[in-house]
């Protein structure tokens, strides 16, 4: 048997375990080349490239920006030893020329099929997955050390990427969005919930939403649901994924005030916060409770809102360790 298949396989297994939970789109071609329109973009060898690699182009529609975002997606697998900062570099250097390719070629859009009626952005997206579950490395402290400034990536150029310890954290939450929906905790009717900001206001349905790139990578990420069918009494809510280690209580004193900033506090909808850190600190829960009291006290200690702050539940989720293998997952070395 053939120790690789093709990366439309890859591509496919990933959305249905992972991004699809997330509210993300595929295009249904991958593992497709596009020709390359810019005389500068040169190979390892000096030449002139004359095609680009295409793995997976995932797409969905941003809530702030309310246009279509394109993430062309490089998927690479590596064993722990093999992660170094040159291949890392030599990825990145890779796709920013794809991506610049991409954003004014025809090539690319008839490749993959893009709507150039409606407004969209093309964005990079780098993903690293360690097939042997050996690196035990902060993938960011790589990133670190890749030297962005020495790249030639041009300034319009952006570039996303989520490391093994990103992928595991992503599947362990695509996971419990299923395990909470399978129970009844929440219902299949969910959204990831966008506030209004200062300069920021959301655009279009609240409900359909997708968890945007910067939503999977940021300190929690807020998913809400409708009222579960059948329940009684009101059972919509919200579910907070929260992705730090809950080392001070003034880590969730600061989570309390954004939740109240939101609104989300005072909408008498259940709040429960669910812990997604690799490493959550062994005081979490204690931390947890003292923020409560520290809140309270800035509230005045008003009696209503200290039963609001008490009613807010934590909990681990179930870390999940996926069991993609080279042996019949067709990842590009």
């Amino acid at each position: 048997m053939s120790e690789t298949v093709n990366i439309g396989e890859i591509a496919e297994q990933l959305v249905q375990d992972i991004f699809v939970h997330f509210k993300w789109e595929i295009k249904q071609r991958w593992n497709e080349n596009f020709d390359c329109h810019c005389p500068s973009h040169l190979s390892s060898d000096k030449k002139q490239k004359d095609k680009h690699p295409g793995d997976v182009i995932f797409f969905y529609e941003d809530p702030y920006q309310g246009t279509t975002i394109y993430l062309h997606t490089d998927l690479k697998s590596y064993k722990k030893d093999t992660i170094g900062k040159t291949k890392i570099r030599d990825a990145f250097k890779s796709l920013a020329m794809s991506v610049e390719c991409a954003q004014d070629s025809n090539s690319w859009r008839e490749t993959f099929s893009i709507d150039t009626s409606e407004e969209y952005d093309v964005r990079g997206l780098l993903i690293v997955h360690n097939h042997d579950h050996g690196y035990q490395k902060v993938f960011g402290d790589l990133i670190d050390t890749v030297g962005f400034d020495s790249l030639p990536i041009p300034a319009n150029i952006c570039l996303h990427f989520f490391g093994p310890e990103d992928l595991m954290r992503l599947l362990s939450i695509a996971n419990d969005i299923m395990r909470l929906t399978l129970q009844k905790k929440i219902s299949t009717d969910y959204t990831f919930y966008y506030p209004d900001l200062v300069l920021k206001h959301r655009q279009g349905d609240v409900w359909g939403q997708p968890a945007t790139v910067e939503a999977l990578t940021s300190p929690y990420l807020i998913l809400q649901y409708r009222n579960l069918e059948g329940a009684s009494g009101q059972e919509s809510g919200y579910v907070v994924y929260y992705n730090r280690p809950g080392a001070y209580p003034e880590e969730f004193v600061y989570l309390f005030d954004s939740l109240s900033r939101y609104q989300m506090l005072e909408s008498g909808k259940n709040v429960q916060v669910r812990l997604t850190h690799k490493h959550p600190h062994e005081n979490i829960n204690s931390n947890f409770s003292l923020a409560k009291t520290k809140y309270a006290k800035m509230w005045g200690f008003d009696p209503i809102r200290e039963e609001i702050l008490n009613q807010i539940k934590i909990s681990s989720i179930v870390a999940i360790v996926d069991s993609y293998n080279i042996a019949w997952m067709g990842w590009r070395e």
